[in-house]
């Protein structure tokens, strides 16, 4: 959601992510409860230094232009990235499809802490300071994906473990009474650097926030995470969206990745 949505215009897209394995789950009488499974999930996410993700989101983008009329936009975005969470450093290669084939777009992208590097076409440009700042919090928040599981903390009596396989599966789907209770721990959010996560929200309303989310049970690290969301989100700016979202997230090459090298004609771009 940010953390969900990769760009909502430095907010609108999102992150998002990635469906459980559907191994066969098998009964066991030592698992985890929910809590202290988020939790083991957390502590080992301190040791995650780096990691690659294959994102995949579906989104239906309906824009309420006024009370009569509105417009919409269905955006697939492949996504993969490489990602060091210290210094931060990421490399992004991602493909947009929108309705009309004119519309869609390929992207490159070298993120460091001081700069975000994108390549559209065959031209290299660097993003102007202002817009890299709005960006750079959820560019980060890439590097914590365990950190989607927090807003479901509010609603842990519901959350289902099991374990399939070599892994732990957390499970959540929300009735109408539980979204209530989510959507205010949603808002409540911060990021990893303690900013608010719906600063650019004067208003939210969550309908769905179905997750799936599997890690391995020997380390602790994701492995999928799924999410299925429907909201509507109307921005600071007095913008009114709808936002039907299905993400499917695959983690991969953990600690793996230990430089990224931006090219010199990318380091070269004004």
């Amino acid at each position: 959601m940010n953390k969900w949505m990769a760009v909502l215009l430095a907010g609108l897209m999102a992150a998002i992510v990635v469906s459980g394995c559907k191994a066969n789950s098998t009964p066991h009488s030592n698992l985890p409860e929910a809590a202290e499974l988020i939790e083991r999930i957390s502590e080992a996410g301190k040791e995650l230094k780096s990691f690659s993700i294959e994102e995949d989101v579906y989104q239906i983008i309906v824009d309420r232009v006024s009370n009569t009329a509105s417009t919409e936009q269905i955006v697939d975005t492949l996504t993969i990235s490489d990602i060091i969470k210290e210094p931060f450093q990421m490399h992004v290669s991602s493909d947009t499809k929108l309705p009309t084939e004119d519309m869609s777009m390929e992207m490159e992208q070298y993120v460091t802490k001081d700069a975000i590097y994108m390549k559209l076409g065959s031209e290299w440009m660097k993003m102007n300071e202002e817009l890299r700042v709005k960006v750079m919090p959820s560019m980060e928040e890439e590097g914590y994906p365990w950190r989607q599981l927090e807003p479901y903390q509010s609603v842990q009596d519901v959350l289902e473990v099991s374990e399939e396989g070599e892994h732990y599966v957390i499970r959540a789907k929300l009735n109408e009474s539980q979204l209530i209770k989510f959507t205010e721990s949603y808002r409540n959010q911060t990021n990893f650097r303690g900013e608010p996560l719906t600063d650019n929200y004067s208003d939210l309303k969550i309908r769905k926030a179905n997750i799936v989310y599997t890690v391995h049970k020997d380390t602790y690290y994701p492995v999928e995470i799924s999410l299925s969301t429907d909201m509507d989100v109307t921005l600071a700016s007095g913008s009114t969206f709808s936002i039907e979202s299905e993400s499917r997230s695959k983690y991969s090459n953990y600690n793996g990745i230990k430089e990224i090298s931006i090219p010199k004609e990318a380091l070269a771009a004004k």
